[in-house]
């Protein structure tokens, strides 16, 4: 039945000699996934990541692959993370340093031409618990609609397949699977929804994880949907890039909903989409003529009621103050650092250097990228030029001139929104903390 349904899922969603990527970990999910799709004739290259969270049992895991592949026959390429380092530059929990690692890799073996697809083994099960996840975050029909069989480069053809189904049809082809200790464990919320809330809900409702599974089905199509109808009337205000938040906001009836759908494909953050629907509709207390929204596609500037792509660069160098906008500075314990970072640091335009970065009275300055600039970035060891960051990035050229950076006595210390130096870096000596905002 689970090859069917992969060969069903083949037919309706991928072209002829589909040449897939797929993300292994050597459990029984992914382990189907990369049978099944070997079986259903598709050109395939597994790609495993080893985070090293797990100690030995992460290296067993990786053990597993390159034995199943060696099976198989099929081609397997490996990589190490540092999820500490990566958590330190970005301030993401651990799930979603791990996902970010992830996608940017699998994303890179696309882009070098070795594949068109990468196949990740999530199932139905896995979508309930999406949904449970999304709902409570407070999420609209976007989030409530869980995840997709096909969206961009991502495939998913268990989707539609039951855990027991995946782990049936892989014992019974005779292969064994590794299990992940830490997913008994219920210190994430989706462990305690996967092990303890949902088959509570099965067992006081039976057959509630086939109707919710419907349910999303429902919604998917249901997403579509609005997903269409928003971006029409989004593009009823948008004149050559320049939107008319205003007469949006005064003539359509649900004009947040709009707001939402249509600006995060900008990059917009829902708290940045809330703060410009306060510019519009005066709930700000501050002057909202000019104000600025920096998201990871560019710079949006919101003036005399239009939105539009801020194209100022930044050509001269010029000196500045860390006290003074569009910068704040604060000098924080190094306790409250790690507090921080425990809760998730997740905005971009914060940096957090050692006290020692601000010894010496240096000068600050700030101007555009130029041909040539160079960052030692966070995590890494020698330099890397800028532009090689901004193509990783998928910056264009516009993006690439209006991206300002940070320097401290001429050395490049933030590609702000983007890339952190190592230079002056919080470690075990550091005592105070200086956290610079980017406003």
């Amino acid at each position: 039945m689970l090859s069917k349904k992969v060969k069903e899922f083949i037919h309706r969603h991928l072209p002829q000699s589909p040449r897939i990527i797929v993300g292994l970990s050597g459990g029984a999910d992914s382990m189907a996934l990369l049978l099944a799709l070997k079986e259903a004739g598709c050109h395939i290259l597994a790609a495993h990541c080893n985070f090293h969270l797990r100690g030995a049992e992460s290296n067993r895991d990786q053990e597993h692959c390159k034995s199943i592949c060696r099976m198989l026959g099929v081609k397997l390429v490996t990589i190490d993370f540092d999820v500490t380092a990566r958590r330190a530059e970005t301030g993401e929990s651990v799930e979603m340093a791990c996902r970010s690692l992830r996608y940017n890799w699998w994303n890179g073996l696309i882009d070098s031409g070795i594949g068109e697809y990468i196949a990740v083994g999530h199932h139905c099960e896995d979508n309930v618990e999406t949904l449970f996840l999304n709902l409570l975050r407070g999420s609209g029909i976007a989030g409530l609609k869980g995840m997709l069989p096909v969206n961009e480069r991502i495939v998913r053809p268990l989707l539609e397949c039951t855990r027991a189904e995946i782990e049936d049809y892989v014992s019974g082809r005779g292969y064994i699977w590794v299990t992940d200790s830490t997913n008994s464990e219920n210190e994430y919320k989706r462990n305690r929804l996967r092990n303890v809330i949902i088959p509570m809900l099965e067992l006081e409702f039976p057959g509630a994880i086939s109707s919710i599974v419907r349910s999303l089905g429902v919604l998917r199509e249901n997403f579509s949907l609005y997903k269409a109808l928003t971006g029409s009337r989004f593009s009823l205000y948008d004149s050559d890039g320049i939107i008319d938040i205003e007469r949006l906001i005064r003539c359509e009836p649900q004009p947040r909903a709009i707001l939402h759908e249509s600006l995060t494909s900008f990059g917009f953050t829902h708290s940045q989409i809330d703060d410009l629907y306060d510019c519009v509709t005066n709930v700000a207390s501050d002057t909202t003529s000019g104000q600025m929204f920096i998201t990871p596609k560019g710079r949006y500037i919101y003036e005399r009621g239009k939105l539009s792509r801020h194209s100022e660069t930044i050509d001269e160098e010029r000196e500045i103050n860390l006290s003074e906008h569009p910068f704040s500075m604060l000098r924080i314990s190094i306790s409250d650092f790690w507090d921080e970072l425990r809760n998730g640091m997740s905005n971009k335009n914060v940096i957090y250097f050692d006290s020692s970065v601000l010894e010496g009275n240096p000068k600050w300055s700030m101007r555009s990228w130029r041909q040539g600039d160079r960052l030692a970035p966070f995590g890494m060891k020698g330099s890397r030029l800028v532009s090689d960051l901004y193509t990783d990035a998928k910056y264009n050229s516009r993006q690439k001139h209006s991206v300002p950076l940070l320097f401290r006595d001429g050395v490049l210390m933030w590609v702000i929104g983007l890339r952190a130096s190592r230079h002056f870096k919080v470690n075990d000596a550091t005592t105070s903390v200086i956290k610079i905002t980017f406003e």
